[in-house]
């Protein structure tokens, strides 16, 4: 028999939902139809959590395995015929790295600020992002990152 694997994800949205709660708000999560950017025949995960609020989506995504990609699939959307990319609300993007050790995704940080640094360009007030390095370690932003959310919900 397997041993059930940690989901370290949903663990590390705890506080976050609390925090939604708090302000009155439901946070969305899942691979559901309320939780998709439909594109096509296709669709992209709209946040692993993501609440709505009168001016903005305030999306979290979490990496457990590095890369990028939960940073460019808004570009790609924004730039295609969607239904956020006909919206007037702003993406603010809370973007947590889940580390285990101080240089861990580190190329993928570094590739996550240039790519970013590129995105602001093209997208203007459309979409704002933020990383977070979140670990067992001193090097810890899960206080900033807290902090940061419940700051973009009171707006």
């Amino acid at each position: 028999m397997k041993a059930k694997r940690a989901n370290s994800e949903q663990e590390m949205l705890k506080e976050f939902i609390k925090i939604a709660k708090k302000h009155g708000y439901k946070p969305i999560s899942g691979q559901g139809n309320d939780n998709r950017i439909e594109l096509e025949e296709n669709y992209f995960q709209f946040g692993d959590l993501r609440v709505d609020t009168q001016s903005s989506h305030v999306v979290i995504e979490v990496e457990t395995a590095g890369g990028v990609t939960n940073l460019v699939k808004y570009w790609y959307c924004l730039t295609k015929n969607t239904t956020i990319s006909k919206s007037k609300k702003t993406i603010v993007l809370l973007h947590i790295f889940n580390t285990s050790s101080e240089g861990d995704y580190g190329s993928h940080q570094l590739l996550w600020d240039f790519l970013w640094s590129q995105m602001k360009k093209d997208l203007g007030d459309r979409m704002q992002a933020k990383r977070f390095k979140v670990s067992g370690t001193e090097t810890n932003e899960l206080h900033d990152a807290l902090t940061y959310f419940e700051k973009a919900l009171e707006k």
